[in-house]
């Protein structure tokens, strides 16, 4: 019994060569021929190309809102800038505060209520001043608390209850003098804007 098999017929590790990709070779090589000898075939491949080539433009492009360049760089702008004196951010309106607070990154704990978040927004260091978003889930107390100079908060969402009872909502102000402590509280959780002092201390955590 004779072998047919030929060296030719091994690939240089000694296994037998990739069937289909020689199968496809010999397929390619015969399409060539083929095309080269059909002035018919060569026309309707030419019509492919085109057809190909041309569906990227037949997308319908939807054109873009009017203004929305302006207003992303707008927006990008005022995220970056900082103010003579921070206290300025608090003239932002509402919805331009809550829009800094969904895209700042890098949220971290807050000690309490649990399930709290802060995110520092600016700091100016000459001032010793920070300004941050604070977002608390749920009612709780915050921690008490001592300012250095002064704590001013703007009240984005729910709502944001002083010592003394008083309530503040969306878009109330509440400000707390220089050497001051307090443990203020929420009844449905809130979303606020604090800029105070970076000398401030935590008193209590309960």
């Amino acid at each position: 019994m004779t072998n047919s098999s030929s060296p030719q017929d091994y690939s240089p590790d000694g296994s037998f060569p990739d069937i289909a990709a020689a199968a496809f070779d010999i397929l390619t090589e015969q399409f060539d021929r083929e095309l080269a000898d059909s002035a018919g075939l060569q026309a309707e491949l030419a019509e492919f190309q085109a057809a190909a080539n041309g569906l990227a433009y037949g997308v319908l492009l939807e054109p873009l809102p009017t203004g929305l360049k302006d207003k992303l760089f707008a927006r990008l702008d005022r995220t970056i800038a900082k103010p003579a004196n921070l206290l300025d951010l608090m003239d932002w309106s509402i919805a331009e505060l809550q829009q800094v607070a969904i895209d700042l990154p890098n949220w971290e704990p807050f000690p309490m209520p649990v399930g709290s978040k802060m995110v520092v927004w600016q700091v100016d260091e000459a001032s010793a001043q920070i300004a941050y978003f604070l977002r608390i889930k749920e009612a709780g107390k915050l921690p008490q608390h001592w300012h250095a100079t002064g704590e001013s908060i703007l009240v984005l969402e729910g709502n944001f209850v002083d010592e003394d009872g008083k309530v503040y909502e969306a878009g109330d102000r509440s400000f707390a003098a220089a050497n001051t402590s307090h443990q203020p509280t929420t009844t449905m959780g809130c979303l606020i804007l604090a800029i105070t002092s970076t000398n401030d201390k935590i008193l209590s955590l309960v």
